[in-house]
């Protein structure tokens, strides 16, 4: 049966190695943080020299374009060591290999075990609604905005939502955080108890001295993969 996987990377504007822990037979990448909407898309069946490494849509504002060794996406077998040469940077956000970062980032960030993102010694633990029309609350301390803002997941009363508007520093304070409806079942927001909250970004830079898993590389670094803008993939196996 063919694996399939999705998730959220900060663009770099340079080559990236997203570690998947498999080959995919198929990527698409997404700019989000583009209003046009561009996307890069291969699968192992685009054989021909023109668009060995997919095909780029810029949302109809020009003829898709097809991509050449070097240009778009293509297969990453891993077994990199990780070291300060060929890992350009650990700041979130940043770096040239990427896996996915599952961590949960409430706990203070002045904390000597783990990475937090709370300001002060208290974790986040507390959301309290304020505006229910807008789905606008804060919580109980500010975040350094490192690790949680716009994007992450965040789960309260044991419903899972997305921070949709977050500024770094802020969180304390009455509406200073907007969450989305709830991604799962009804009801529509709730108030309460805090269980989890994710790393904005999905992907994350591979420490150093860890070998990198499978995935796929990004050589496109302009119009997908722009420096600082948001980008959503999906890439998976066919079953043949």
């Amino acid at each position: 049966m063919g694996k399939l996987v999705s998730g959220l990377f900060n663009g770099t504007g340079a080559a990236n190695y997203v570690c998947i822990g498999f080959v995919p037979d198929f990527v698409k990448v997404i700019a989000v943080g583009d209003t046009a909407g561009a996307n890069l898309e291969w699968n192992r069946n685009m054989r021909l020299a023109a668009e060995i490494e997919g095909i780029l849509d810029t949302n109809g504002a020009t003829a898709l374009a097809p991509e050449v060794i070097t240009a778009g996406i293509s297969p990453y077998y891993g077994g990199d060591l990780m070291t300060s040469t060929n890992q350009t940077s650990l700041a979130n956000g940043e770096g040239v290999y990427l896996w996915r970062d599952s961590r949960d980032y409430r706990a203070s960030s002045s904390a000597l075990v783990g990475a937090g993102d709370a300001v002060g010694g208290d974790p986040i633990a507390k959301f309290t609604m304020d505006t229910v029309a807008n789905r606008t609350g804060h919580f109980n301390a500010d975040v350094v905005g490192t690790y949680i803002g716009a994007g992450s997941k965040i789960v309260i009363g044991g419903r899972e939502f997305i921070i949709t508007v977050l500024t770094a520093g802020n969180g304390i304070s009455a509406d200073e955080v907007t969450i989305s409806a709830p991604l799962s079942s009804a009801p529509a927001v709730q108030a309460g108890v805090i269980g989890y909250i994710s790393n904005k970004f999905d992907y994350a830079p591979v420490p150093i001295g860890k070998l990198t898993p499978a995935g796929f590389k990004l050589s496109m670094t302009t119009v997908v993969n722009v420096n600082d803008e948001l980008q959503m993939f999906v890439a998976g196996t066919y079953d043949n």
